[in-house]
Formats: structure tokens, sequence, C-alpha cells
């Protein structure tokens, strides 16, 4: 679709705020947002400590049994813990090869954030530029841009420069991202489903949490910020944690109930409903964290 000036309502032009004023007023709306509270770093630490107990102690559990009593269904959850650990490892290990080839779209969304907030006019093609300059590997997204820069006008207001690239660019970048977060969401719920002990659960969650953001840094063709990747990986620990109490919560109540059966159906659907809703909320995270504009509120 082309951009034609036309598509851009005239507004009155308003006063352009100075470059230093700017910069001073984003540094002192982002300074909170920048720095990690120890409240994050003390449930990343504990979510992680109980991640690891939960699988550390599942792997001796799978190990001793299947080694010593001969049991086969212990060397198959062996076999396959195992294979859901390497699973990650390598989707980890891909994770930081694309890190050092993509940019961060961080600078970009403040600065976004920031015109949408003080709604002038002019300082549109500051944030086209810092676009381009992202995108400067992508054809594509970069042919994009530079039609949107040709039909700027003096007049036209940042906030309206910001919605049309929303429709008109990242849109169809937008509509893949939730795809994607669905499949995810029904792969975890498939998997916690039928995954037969807590520490596969949890195994589950984070290979399908770190896929997703593999998929939405291949959709967006950008990469997460240090702060950024800090939040989504601590929310998919946290995630994968709670996902590995519930499951033992629900084999617990299993086995204290009169009809085991009832018990594990109830069980397994209300853990399944939970993990979905927090996948969700993990996509939801992800792509506002790697999106070059903020998401709009609907």
């Amino acid at each position: 679709m082309e951009f034609r000036p036309g598509e851009l309502p005239a507004a009155e032009a308003s006063a352009r705020l100075d470059a230093g004023q700017g910069r001073g007023e984003g540094r002192d709306l982002l300074e909170g947002e920048k720095r990690t509270s120890l409240a994050a770093w003390l449930a990343l630490g504990a979510s992680a400590v109980i991640l690891l107990l939960v699988v550390g102690n599942a792997a001796v559990t799978f190990a001793s049994n299947a080694f010593q009593q001969g049991s086969l269904v212990d060397l198959a959850l062996l076999l396959a813990l195992i294979v859901l650990v390497g699973s990650i490892l390598t989707l980890l290990g891909r994770q930081a090869r694309a890190l050092r080839k993509l940019k961060s779209a961080e600078r970009a969304r403040e600065m976004a954030s920031q015109l949408a907030r003080l709604d002038s006019a002019g300082s549109g093609t500051r944030l086209l530029a810092v676009l381009q300059a992202l995108y400067s590997d992508n054809a594509i997204v970069l042919g994009k841009l530079r039609v949107a820069s040709t039909a700027l006008q003096p007049h036209h207001t940042d906030r309206d420069v910001i919605e049309l690239l929303d429709r008109d660019i990242f849109a169809a970048m937008d509509r893949a991202a939730d795809e994607r977060i669905q499949r995810a969401a029904i792969r975890a719920v498939v998997g916690v489903s039928t995954c037969p002990h807590p520490s596969l659960d949890a195994l589950v969650v984070i290979a399908v949490s770190v896929a997703l953001v593999r998929d939405l840094m291949s959709i967006y063709g950008l990469r997460h910020s240090a702060r950024s990747l800090f939040r989504v990986l601590t929310h998919s620990v946290l995630t994968a944690s709670s996902t590995a109490v519930m499951s033992t919560v629900v084999d617990f109540a299993m086995q204290a109930a009169h009809d085991r059966i009832a018990a594990a159906v109830a069980g397994t659907a209300g853990e399944a409903l939970i993990v979905a809703r927090r996948m969700f909320a993990l996509g939801a995270l992800a792509k506002a964290e790697i999106r070059p504009l903020p998401v709009r509120e609907r």
C-alpha cells in the first residue's frame, strides 16, 4: 500500500520542544523503568531455585528407578527430560547468535512514546530516521519507510505519523505475532496436559516460551534489549515454576481424592487454563518489548 499525503489529516502546527528539554523529559519519564527492582530479582531467583529443584529431583528419581529397579517408564521419562533440556539449550544457543546479529528497537519505542504523549508536529522525521536505521538490512520494510518519509508534510502531527506507520507497516507483523502467540499457548496447554510429571510440565513451558521469543524476533526482524529480555525471561521462569507447583498440587489432590479420575480431569483442566492465560500474557509482554512502536490501547 502506498502512502499518500492526503491520508494524514491536516493539523495546526504546534510548538516543538527544545531538543534538550525533550531529552530531559524523556529521561525523567523512563528513569524508573530502567532500574530492575530488588523484588524482581528475588522473584526471579526464587522461581529459578524452585525450577532447578523440581527438575533436579525428577532427574535423580527417574535415573534411580530406571537403573536400580529397571523401570522402563522412568527410563522413558528420563529420556524425555534429557531431550527437553537439550532442546532448550539448543534454542538458547540459537537465540544468543541471533541477539548478536539483530538490533534492539528500544530507542525507537521510547522516542515514539514521547512523541505520542507530547503530540507535537514535525518530529516524525526523527522517528523515521531511527526506524530506517533499524531496518537497514530489510529491503521490504525499508522501502515502506522511505515511501512514508516522502509522504510527510511539516504540519502533520507526530501522532498521525505513528498511527500511519502502525496501520500500514506494523499491523501485518502484529497479526503474525498474535497468531504465533496463540499457537504457543496451544502448544503449552497440550504439553502440560499430556506430560505425566511436574518437571516435564515446567520444561515444556520454558521450551515453548523460548521458541515464542525466537518467532517474534523473526517476525519483527529485531531483538529484545537486555532489560526487555530480563522481563520476558523472568515471566517465563515464573510461569514454568508455578506450573510445576500447580502440577505437584494436582498430583497430591489426585492421590488423596476418592475419585482419582475426576480429580485428575478437573485439576489438569484448571492447570491448562492457567497456563494458557499466562502464555498469552507472556506473548503480549514479549511482543510489546520487541515492537519498535508502542502497542496501541484498544
